[in-house]
């Protein structure tokens, strides 16, 4: 199984997150945004069990495999 994480919450990332549904050994454990309250409304939209009000602590999470980054290229580092 590999675990994946989604850093970002608009549009792009709850399409994401629909898709991983149909991969075979994908699970999405967590999502990260800039905001508790935008991490919260996406984990509960798309059944997350774990929602962090940061990228820092999203990126921190030791049982992620794979973080899809999903905010717009300006903010790629």
């Amino acid at each position: 199984m590999t675990r994946w994480g989604i850093l970002a919450t608009g549009l792009i990332a709850g399409r994401f997150a629909a898709d991983l549904r149909l991969v075979p050994g994908a699970e999405l454990v967590a999502v990260g945004s800039r905001t508790r309250e935008s991490a919260e409304l996406f984990a509960a939209r798309h059944d997350v069990p774990r929602a962090y009000a940061s990228w820092a602590e999203l990126a921190a999470d030791p049982d992620l495999d794979v973080i899809y980054v999903a905010t717009p290229h300006a903010a790629h580092h």
